[in-house]
């Protein structure tokens, strides 16, 4: 024992020295790696941003980044990963807030709601949900489907975008879970939680009657309407359509998965789903936890028993009366026989691909009897009959003339009747005159240049009146052709616009130069950016009244300059409708080159009608196609 006072003894030294040890290397990587753990978490925290995650997911569909990235009970999971694939749809104002939703169906941003939102937009915006908040995309109708109020619209921007992929309808039954999606005024997505109640339901709105629909009682606000309906997997079961139902309340009808691909198969390449095994329906297990958070969300949007407001977008029309489907024995599913199915060549049916060639051929007749009209029809037809918008049909009309133009020029110049004299000064002219014609074209939008396509068409109908009603009106045949013309049958593509091959005695003269080239090639080109056509029913008269040439002559110089000028506007739609994202290539290629031959056949058939027909009777079989043009493009508006 020590006592107080004493002195004590020297104290052991510590001989463990940490720089000396041999385990010093591996702790200070350890304590490096902390460091630069708790240096990046608070990085994190700092930049924060709940839709970060969704960074590197443009090419995903929703379902993907949900296998991806996603690790939440499915009810949350869905509600935070389908938002940005669900857009508002609205005019292009400012300050004009959606009047529907939409779904992204392509990575490449294409979209599609309700066609009843959108058809009477003098401009359309897509607003999008991004990680920078939201952002406003001006968009054009690619393609109509008015049968099923179905719309496709294509984003003008080259980004990329997360998207649903396509469930497998064919697998829906009556009780299984959906989610129906939407933006409301403000932007921010809603959500409703609900069932297929029934398959193969009629929806009466006007005088149309949609067929095919699902029935869910997931949809209750108009906001909803051109909203996707999806499963627990993310993938899009439907676009929903609000409809008033008989006490005024919101039913929701959903047109299907399996209708919206057979119909825009053509212009999309749609991602599928996975499938379930026919008989087996798609049963979801509501994760532990979730049930609470969805009474939750459900009491945010409106509750199940909630009132639904009725808006600017529900659809005014008649439930149809039992509109609830025959009774399907609980787990079988629905199979659509009308849309699932058939061959498919490059994306289209053989349907369509026969409906195409066909118009493609009575347009190539038209042009062959009458010189004028062909570009007419086909551009018509496209709009009315296959729904395809200004943007699509430009370049295919465009691909078209170069190919059927460029080999009349050929055979036209072999035949030597191409004045090169006189037309390569106008050439420039048609050229500028195209470009120009684009681009007002697409400023002015689909509605004006159908209503202008329906005036053109009026004009052509009566000049062909007037000229039956003269007492001498063509009465001239193809004998009046020189030999030279009649045995080339492309040259009767361009076929005859009236009177004889003597040169033009009278009409406006003007002197040589600028002015003169700019009045004999500039219309055309204008005529043809704007409306589609060729331009060889503006190019073939002016030729010959202005130019004072033979109607030979005429024909074979508008050949030349509606090549050239094709040439051009393809040049500038592809460019164009590629670098802002607008059309990719397949579409427009593959569309021409289903029309290209029977615009050819249509041509040589329609010469050979010319030469065995009466004059008056072709005038009169023409006459009655531009008015039926004329009828259906102005009362469609």
């Amino acid at each position: 024992m020590i006592e107080v006072g004493e002195t004590m003894g020297e104290l052991p030294t510590n001989k463990i020295v940490f720089c000396e040890r041999s385990w010093k290397t591996p702790v200070s990587i350890l304590a490096f790696l902390i460091f630069v753990t708790f240096a990046w978490g608070i990085y994190l925290l700092d930049h924060y941003d709940e839709d970060d995650n969704f960074h590197g997911a443009d090419d995903l569909s929703v379902g993907q980044f949900l296998v991806r990235n996603i690790a939440m009970p499915h009810v949350q999971r869905l509600y935070h990963t389908v938002p940005p694939a669900v857009v508002g749809v609205g005019g292009g104002g400012v300050n004009a807030g959606p009047v529907a939703s939409g779904a992204i169906v392509g990575t490449n941003g294409y979209v599609i709601t309700t066609l009843h939102s959108v058809s009477k937009l003098p401009e359309i915006s897509v607003q999008v949900a991004t990680t920078g908040g939201i952002r406003r995309f001006p968009a054009q109708v690619v393609k109509t489907i008015p049968g099923h109020d179905l719309a496709l619209l294509k984003m003008q921007t080259t980004e990329k975008f997360l998207h649903f992929r396509m469930a497998d309808v064919q697998t829906v039954v009556p009780g299984q879970q959906v989610f129906a999606f939407g933006r409301n005024m403000a932007g921010a997505p809603l959500v409703r939680q609900g069932l297929v109640q029934s398959a193969d339901a009629p929806l009466a709105v006007g005088a149309t009657q949609i067929t095919h629909l699902l029935r869910s009682d997931a949809v209750y606000s108009w906001e909803q309407t051109g909203g996707p309906l999806v499963n627990a997997q993310g993938d899009l079961v439907g676009i929903n359509i609000a409809a008033t139902g008989p006490t005024g309340k919101v039913e929701g009808f959903t047109v299907p998965a399996q209708v919206i691909v057979s119909h825009l198969q053509d212009v999309v390449r749609f991602k599928k789903g996975s499938a379930t095994a026919p008989g087996q329906p798609q049963t979801q297990t509501v994760a532990a936890g979730s049930t609470n958070w969805w009474s939750k969300a459900r009491a945010v949007v409106g509750g199940a028993t909630a009132i639904p407001g009725m808006g600017m977008n529900v659809v005014q029309g008649n439930v149809v009366k039992g509109n609830v489907a025959p009774s399907i024995p609980s787990g079988m599913p629905f199979i659509d026989t009308d849309h699932v199915g058939g061959a498919k060549i490059g994306g289209y049916s053989v349907a369509d691909i026969v409906g195409l060639v066909m118009l493609a051929l009575a347009a190539g007749v038209t042009g062959g009897m009458m010189t004028m009209g062909g570009g007419v029809l086909q551009v018509a037809g496209m709009m009315v009959f296959f729904g395809y918008g200004m943007y699509l049909i430009r370049p295919v009309v465009f691909l078209t003339n170069v190919v059927v133009y460029g080999a009349a020029s050929l055979r036209n110049d072999k035949a030597q009747l191409v004045q090169w004299d006189k037309v390569k000064p106008l050439i420039p002219w048609g050229i500028a005159g195209v470009i120009l014609g684009y681009f007002i074209g697409n400023a002015i939008g689909d509605s004006v240049v159908g209503i202008l396509l329906g005036l053109f068409a009026l004009i052509m109908a009566g000049k062909a009146v007037m000229e039956i009603l003269q007492p001498n009106a063509g009465e001239d045949t193809a004998e009046s052709i020189s030999a030279a013309e009649a045995e080339d049958e492309m040259d009767e593509l361009m076929a005859l616009a009236d009177g004889t091959s003597r040169p033009k005695a009278s009409g406006l003269a003007l002197p040589e130069g600028h002015a003169r080239s700019a009045v004999l090639g500039l219309p055309m080109g204008l005529f043809s950016g704007i409306l589609g056509i060729s331009g060889g029913v503006i190019e073939v008269p002016l030729q010959r009244y202005v130019g004072r040439i033979s109607l030979q002559n005429a024909i074979a110089n508008s050949s030349v300059l509606v090549f050239w000028a094709s040439v051009a506007g393809s040049v500038v739609a592809f460019l164009h409708g590629s670098s802002t994202g607008l059309i990719h290539w397949e579409a427009p290629v593959t569309l021409a080159l289903v029309m290209i031959p029977g615009a050819y056949v249509g041509g040589i058939i329609g010469a050979r009608l010319m030469r065995v027909l009466p004059v008056r009777v072709l005038k009169g079989v023409y006459a009655a196609t531009m008015a039926a043009i004329a009828l259906k493009m102005l009362t469609s508006v």
